[in-house]
């Protein structure tokens, strides 16, 4: 029987083909693999003896909700949270605008590069430079049969990387047809237009022993600023309260400002006046070279200057208004600069796929199979200045009287107080990224039978180029360009003479596109990543027992990947002491000494492995079940650069009747550092720190006993004074080569009730804790954990240089094997289906509890963690409900995404918040609703409406702007077509 099944689901599987445009056949196909092929194990079974808890997302599913990037219907399930999407890469914890364009997902919010992705079963090329993550803007919709989600280490299955879980693609085989879909999308506030077209084509030939398969696509959606919703682009904030007197005396610590401003800049330019009461008037100095320069709008210290501003809206010259509530620079309202405004909400995306599948019965016991992808996406998105001009993080601008550029009223101003020169503070070139990403991937492989034995091969070859094209300014020309004067005829020139030099107006953003081509410089980073695999294994039968059949899996597996990123050579300048050169805005540090660069990180490795898996029956047909199963497996990996280590899984399956099934899993997994991680190259960039050994820090950090004792067994005295409160250090970046992989335990439990054929409901208890996670430490903390355990950390003390008097000559903040991952939740999944009329009822709810989400990075340091469940980011409630009536022609669907209340800041004092705030993130519902329409039996009309009651995030700090748990965009629409012959 086992042999059987085994051939029909190579039947099914033979490749990643396209879809079946008969319905009746869809179903067919999607009920025999179901029924044999599950994620999470190389063994043929029924889904019914799934021991790892899945969640599914079916074909139906995926047309309903209207995506055209498969990316963003993941980042709405409730087992995945802090992805990376299309609306909110000024969100993320690195805000790295070159990862603009990408879709990563973020299963249990570990860690992208801690979910491992397939398609098909088999890895897919990574999608950035350094890691392994997969970019899901490369899966095509219209070929996702559907997605299955597991949780719990897989990493003797599958591998490395697998520590929080699966997801895993399956795609639609063996096509016969031809399908049209195209569709157009705008949001109700006429923006955010999107157009998507997809063409498929399959044949079956050779008496069906053949089919070649093809599969275009081209979408795009356009940008949406920040600016376009105000609700997203203002900056809520809690401010410190002025009239809060001390703990407990019942005033608010804390004050809400709906739109906080920074007071020292804006985007059109704050002007620095000194007036009759200027504290150096009558010296030499003017208001910029002096050493008390104005560093916020409105004198709040009473250096005697007053400040102007360009109103944004009528273009005139007038007092700066303050805001309300201010904390020296960010306030309340008034004229200052909103940082959000120069972020992007929707990045613009361009995308290209192609896809051609083949596969071929050779004979009854081989089948063949091919597949290659190409895909191609353009991508951009904002975010803030390279420089500022402000005295806080960049020089502020001289405006001398000569200036051709002065408004009227300034120089009016400036003449009845004889003033030569005035200050003005403005932000600088916006930065933008423009990134492109070319992949191409070719897949070859069979399978079939060897004696009583199934077998499985394939090679695969995957390789990713990227370019990664920024705005910035040389700085050289930029500061030319400011000081402008004019020639005889008053025409603006630049003072440096220099005739190639176009004199550069800061003021109001006027400066003309001669002066920005002048100024700006484009750089480009190019990168390249390459993955090959081969696999070859086995499955089959063992021995009999009493219980049943032994049946085992057993295989060996080559992967080798390299990845290179150069950056720009002006970003990698540096000079001859080590320091970076500073040739451009966004190299460029407060002090000379702060300056950074960029080194290129080159590097590759192979993983070699021999894996094993087998399910022993143990029990069938007694009085307490009738089967009990056990499963293990095990894996051997050797790494070119970590070596050897072993992962494994054991799992309990334990079938009572037809309606209930326990079933339990315990497992070890592994992550093995990535080529960032491993391979970064020094990089050495100045920085203020704190050392804990001089003599005023001694007595600070969380046991000051031990800070002193450390610091004598380093041989500093206790009246040392250090060099580093008086200057910057150096810190030096760099991969390393030392780490080792991380390791994860994880638990699952779970109770599976099918009370009738169209009612199946499962529960699933998930823990996971992850050791030796790989982190980095910023330079102070490197310093502080040195010194203040019950003895010297050498695993930070190793990271510090000093010279034989104790001062520090540098400090490495490179990767280590410290910090400490913990989770641990209940999923809940129930379906039904139920004949209502001419058509038939489905309903779905797919729902997640977080009980747990702890973080420590440094395990040491008892009072180092981070209890993250139930904070905003990581609620402990998300629920999916998807209701689809369907008929012969008529599809209604209705489907509804909630995100449980949670608390704002699980860390707030008492009395931390006004009265009115209770510390607490309203629970969020967003609706959708999809209608389909069966024209003819070939024409199918489709309307989708993504969140129909136009719901807003919360209108609270980071959350305001929406991202993959609240939507910031609002009411979507779109319309469609498919046409399938």
């Amino acid at each position: 029987m086992h042999k059987v099944l085994t051939k029909t689901a190579m039947a099914v599987s033979m490749a990643v083909s396209l879809p079946s445009f008969a319905q009746d056949t869809i179903s067919d196909t999607q009920d025999t693999v179901e029924n044999i092929s599950v994620t999470g194990s190389r063994i043929m079974r029924t889904s019914a003896q799934m021991t790892t808890p899945t969640t599914v997302i079916d074909a139906q599913t995926i047309k309903v909700s209207g995506v055209k990037n498969i990316g963003e219907l993941l980042h709405q399930m409730p087992a995945l949270v802090d992805g990376i999407g299309s609306t909110n890469i000024n969100d993320n914890d690195d805000n790295d605008l070159g990862k603009a364009g990408l879709q990563l997902a973020n299963l249990r919010g570990l860690g992208q590069m801690r979910t491992l992705v397939l398609v098909d079963g088999r890895r897919h090329v990574p999608g950035a430079a350094g890691e392994a993550s997969v970019d899901l803007s490369m899966i095509p919709v219209e070929l996702v049969e559907r997605v299955e989600i597991i949780t719990g280490g897989a990493s003797a299955i599958y591998g490395a990387d697998a520590v929080t879980g699966v997801v895993n693609f399956i795609m639609r085989k063996n096509y016969d047809g031809l399908a049209l879909d195209a569709s157009v999308g705008r949001s109700s506030r006429s923006d955010a237009d999107n157009r998507d077209v997809s063409l498929s084509f399959g044949q079956n030939f050779a008496d069906n022993r053949a089919n070649l398969t093809f599969h275009l696509n081209y979408s795009k959606q356009d940008e949406v600023p920040m600016t376009a919703r105000d609700y997203a682009n203002q900056r809520p904030s809690f401010l410190a309260n002025p009239e809060n007197t001390g703990p407990d005396d019942g005033i608010p610590n804390t004050v809400f400002t709906p739109d906080i401003r920074f007071q020292a800049l804006s985007e059109e330019g704050v002007f620095y006046v000194p007036n009759d009461n200027w504290v150096l008037a009558g010296t030499p100095f003017d208001i910029i070279n002096n050493p008390l320069p104005p560093t916020f709008a409105d004198d709040p210290f009473g250096l005697g200057y007053d400040t102007f501003i360009i109103d944004r809206d009528s273009g005139q010259f007038r007092d700066f208004i303050p805001g309300k509530n201010c904390a020296v620079v960010p306030c309340d309202g008034g004229d200052g600069f909103r940082t959000a405004e120069t972020n992007t909400l929707r990045q613009p995306t361009e995308r290209y796929l192609a896809n051609i599948s083949g596969n071929y019965d050779v004979t009854d016991n081989l089948s063949l199979f091919s597949n290659l992808k190409y895909g191609k996406v353009e991508s951009a998105a904002s975010g803030q200045a390279s420089v500022f001009h402000d005295d806080n993080f960049g020089p502020l601008i001289a405006i001398r009287s000569d200036n051709p550029f002065r408004p009227q009223e300034l120089v009016d101003v400036m003449t009845a107080r004889n003033l030569d020169v005035v200050a003005l503070a403005v932000v600088g070139l916006n930065s933008r990224n423009v990134n492109k990403r070319e992949t191409l991937q070719f897949t070859f492989g069979g399978e079939g039978f060897w004696r009583d034995y199934g077998y499985n091969f394939y090679v695969q070859h995957g390789k990713v180029e990227s370019s990664s094209t920024s705005q910035d300014v040389l700085n050289e020309r930029y500061y030319e360009a400011l000081d402008a004067t004019t020639d005889a005829q008053g025409n603006p020139v630049c003072r440096s003479g220099n005739s190639a030099c176009v004199p550069f107006n800061p003021i109001n953003n006027q400066a003309s596109q001669a002066a920005i081509d002048y100024v700006a410089v484009t750089l480009r980073q190019e990168d390249e990543i390459k993955q090959t695999l081969a696999s070859f294994s086995l499955n089959g039968d063992l021995f009999e027992l009493p219980a049943g059949m032994v049946a085992f899996a057993a295989g060996l597996e080559y992967r080798k990947e390299s990845s290179s990123s150069i950056p720009d050579p002006l970003a990698q300048a540096v000079d001859a002491d080590g320091v970076g050169s500073g040739l451009v805005g966004s190299r460029t540090g407060p002090s000379r000494e702060e300056n950074s660069y960029l080194n290129p990180v080159k590097g590759s490795f192979d993983v070699k492995e021999i894996f094993g898996e087998a399910i022993v029956p143990l029990l069938e047909d007694t009085p307490v079940s009738e089967r009990v199963e056990l499963e293990l497996a095990a894996r051997l990996a050797n790494h070119s650069e970590t070596g050897s280590d072993v992962t494994y899984k054991s799992a309990l399956n334990w079938t009572f009747n037809d309606m209930f099934r326990l079933r339990g899993t315990y497992s070890k997994a592994v992550r093995a550092p990535n080529i960032q991680e491993l391979f970064a190259p020094n990089s050495i960039a100045g920085a203020r720190v704190t050392d804990p050994c001089h003599n005023t820090e001694l007595d600070n950090g969380r046991d000051p006993q031990n800070r002193r004792a450390n610091c004598q067994a380093l041989g500093i005295d206790e009246n040392f004074v250090s060099e580093a409160s008086f200057g910057t250090r150096q810190v030096v970046t760099r991969g390393n080569l030392a780490l080792k992989p991380e390791e994860a335990d994880t638990l699952t439990l779970g109770l599976v009730v099918t009370p009738t054929q169209d009612l199946n409901m499962a529960i699933d208890f998930w823990d996971i804790e992850i050791t030796d996670a790989i982190t980095s430490f910023d330079a102070s903390d490197v310093l502080a954990n040195c010194v203040d355990g019950a003895g010297l950390n050498e695993e930070f003390c190793s990271l510090i240089k000093r010279d034989g008097e104790g001062q520090i000559n540098n400090i490495s903040v490179q990767n280590i094997n410290a910090s400490k991952f913990a989770a641990r939740g209940t999923d809940l999944d129930i379906s039904y289906r139920y004949a209502l009329g001419d058509g038939e009822l489905g309903l779905t709810f797919k729902g997640t509890y977080l009980d747990k989400r702890e973080f420590r990075q440094n395990p040491n340091d008892p009072e180092d963690i981070s209890s993250l469940a139930g904070r905003w980011d990581f609620p402990r409630v998300r629920a999916q409900v998807n209701t689809v009536y369907s008929t012969g022609s008529l599809t209604l669907a209705w489907g509804v995404n909630y995100v449980g209340e949670s608390t704002f800041n699980k860390t707030a004092q008492p009395e931390e918040y006004p009265d009115w705030f209770d510390n607490k993130v309203p629970s969020y519902f967003k609706h959708n609703l999809h209608l389909g329409y069966g024209l003819t039996e070939n024409i199918n009309l489709y309307l989708d409406i993504n969140n129909l009651t136009d719901k807003q995030p919360a209108f609270l700090p980071n959350i305001n702007s929406g991202g993959t748990l609240y939507d910031g965009l609002g009411r979507y629409y779109t319309a469609g077509i498919n046409v399938r012959m």
